[in-house]
């Protein structure tokens, strides 16, 4: 279901996301987010530091594989 919370850009620009949504979202201080620019929508993202590690070529085709899995050695 989606969400939609209006807020205001301070006078330095900034924005603060409302305890609700830290909530909904398992956010903590120091956490970090992505911010994309798409069309005319800002969307903001989680970003685990976990995610943007780069992986290694065997563990991407894991993790994209969409069938069974077999051993090809």
């Amino acid at each position: 279901m989606a969400t939609t919370i209006s807020i205001t850009i301070d006078d330095f620009g900034q924005i603060l996301l409302p305890l609700e949504v830290n909530k909904q979202l398992n956010l903590q201080n120091n956490d970090s987010l992505k911010v994309s620019i798409k069309s005319n929508q800002i969307v903001i993202t989680p970003s685990k530091s976990w995610l943007d590690e780069e992986l290694d070529e065997g563990l991407l085709k894991t993790l994209l594989h969409e069938g069974i899995l077999i051993d090809v050695e």
